[in-house]
């Protein structure tokens, strides 16, 4: 018994530390509300990539319009005009005689823009001879102009995108 008593003289300073920090933290743990700490409480710095969890931030779940450039849509499309695959849900018109409309859902800003390049099985390759988007009904139209290896106006398959600043 004499020994336990001379143990915890010697290291009384210590046991209270202990004693201190464990009651300041169960403290905290109860008297602060859940979700209380957000961006106005954080210090600008705060949070750096050392102290970010690897895949907690990715491109899909950021707000795309806070990036500098993105692609707002994105579609590939088939000689036919059907629709391969999108980004979101996307239907094509007048898919003939080299040119092709392409609609996306949501209207983009006018400061975006197209892009689109020939991926079909014509001959030689195609072309995009032009490319335009434009609104209409809250959607955003794409226009495709193609040419055929033979410089003639005729459909091809593509891939296309609306790119924003």
């Amino acid at each position: 018994m004499k020994r336990l008593i001379r143990s915890l003289k010697s290291q009384s300073i210590g046991v209270v530390a202990l004693f201190v920090a464990l009651g300041g933290t169960g403290y905290a743990a109860i008297s602060i509300p859940r979700n209380s700490v957000g961006s106005r409480q954080l210090r600008n710095g705060a949070v750096t990539e050392n102290k970010v969890a690897r895949g907690s931030i990715t491109a899909t779940k950021l707000n795309g319009s806070s990036i500098p450039g993105y692609v707002a849509f994105w579609a590939r499309i088939n000689q036919n005009g059907q629709v391969l695959a999108s980004s979101t849900p996307a239907t094509t018109s007048q898919w003939a005689g080299g040119l092709g409309i392409i609609a996306f859902p949501q209207r983009t800003s006018p400061n975006c823009f197209p892009i689109a390049q020939t991926t079909g099985p014509a001959p030689g390759g195609g072309y995009v001879t032009n490319t335009t988007s434009g609104f209409l009904a809250g959607k955003t139209n794409l226009v495709i102009s193609m040419v055929t290896s033979g410089g003639q106006p005729g459909p091809d398959a593509i891939d296309v995108a609306e790119i924003c600043p």
